[in-house]
């Protein structure tokens, strides 16, 4: 008897970005039919919300910007209620590929991950293609989650993920700020097994990169923060289940 497949939901976080989001739903279902889609839309200010009412796709509606994180905690709740056995998490902006997706999903139930993290720096290619800013904010944030978990990540804040349904259970007892380094180190912290997978993006062309010149101090410095936050809430976790 063969095994029922499983069911995949595509999550797409999305803030002001009304120029970008009807290309990438369309592309997420020619390039993954066989998934169901949401769009989280995370307080926008532009038209975003008039663009996702023409698309004929479920959507998740934050009154105010709730940022990242809470939009995939928002995304992983609507996975749970709904009985999904994984969710893919994609940007809005434009920049993934979702045709890459099938690759990080194969690799993802043959390997057995409980996160896989599609992935622009591992491999030869490093950090080369990055702006200095961020290259060196990479590979700074690389080096803190190795310190803490002696495992290495080349791309922490990669927004293209693949979740198993056993990890999200515990995403949903923690507010996540970013959903990047922190959240890494705290699911490995708790056990879990966290991969990557080699991807490719594309530059982008409309929208506002998070990635200001400010930002590049004060990223770090809330990273960092929410790193320990996240080593800490681990412990707690462990605790609790002890108890």
């Amino acid at each position: 008897m063969s095994q029922p497949s499983k069911r995949i939901l595509v999550a797409i976080p999305a803030y002001n970005e009304a120029g970008t989001i009807a290309a990438v739903v369309e592309s997420v279902r020619a390039s993954l039919p066989s998934c169901d889609l949401l769009v989280i839309n995370d307080g926008s200010g532009d038209a975003t919300g008039q663009v996702l009412d023409t698309l004929n796709t479920t959507v998740a509606t934050h009154l105010c910007n709730l940022g990242y994180g809470r939009a995939i905690q928002t995304a992983i709740m609507y996975a749970i209620e709904c009985g999904y056995d994984t969710l893919v998490t994609l940007d809005a902006d434009g920049q993934h590929h979702p045709e890459q997706i099938a690759g990080l999903l194969q690799e993802f139930d043959s390997a057995g991950w409980d996160v896989l993290i599609g992935s622009r720096y591992m491999g030869e290619r490093g950090y080369q293609d990055a702006p200095l800013g961020k290259r060196i904010g990479m590979q700074l944030f690389s080096m803190l989650v190795r310190m803490v978990i002696g495992q290495q990540v080349f791309d922490t804040s990669s927004g293209m993920k693949v979740i198993r349904r056993t990890v999200f259970d515990p995403l949903t007892h923690w507010h996540f700020v970013d959903f990047h380094a922190e959240a890494i180190v705290y699911l490995m912290r708790l056990g879990y097994r966290i991969g990557e997978f080699p991807v490719t993006v594309a530059e982008r062309t409309q929208g506002t990169s998070m990635y200001t010149p400010l930002a590049y101090f004060k990223y770090p410095l809330k990273t960092s923060m929410l790193v320990l936050l996240g080593i800490i809430e681990a412990a707690l976790t462990r605790r609790r289940h002890r108890s």
